[in-house]
């Protein structure tokens, strides 16, 4: 993978705009409140808002032993932590959003 697929959470929330998870309650008022849960009510309130996987994007762990997480496009099941739709569509399938500080603006 190329560096350049590479983004951090700031610049893609700037671009791709998460929508709030109309389960969370509001108070937190950021990223966290965009997160659908892996859970039956969350994954059933995703489907409920877009089928287009394009808009959908997982938030996984890709390695236990750092601290980063990675934001990736599609409807992933392996490591999962959540899910996220966005108001714009991701065109890249393989393109990483990393909470890792050298990717920040």
């Amino acid at each position: 993978m190329s560096q350049d697929n590479i983004i951090g959470w700031t610049e893609w929330e700037e671009k791709y705009k998460p929508i709030p998870n109309p389960l969370c309650d509001g108070y937190n008022n950021n990223l966290w409140d965009c997160m659908f849960e892996t859970d039956e009510a969350g994954i059933s309130a995703l489907k409920a808002m877009t089928q287009d996987n394009y808009y959908i994007w997982t938030m996984v762990d890709n390695n236990p032993n750092s601290v980063y997480l990675d934001v990736i496009p599609g409807f992933h099941l392996f490591n999962r932590m959540g899910y996220f739709i966005t108001e714009k569509g991701w065109t890249d399938k393989y393109m990483v959003v990393s909470n890792d500080p050298s990717y920040q603006e």
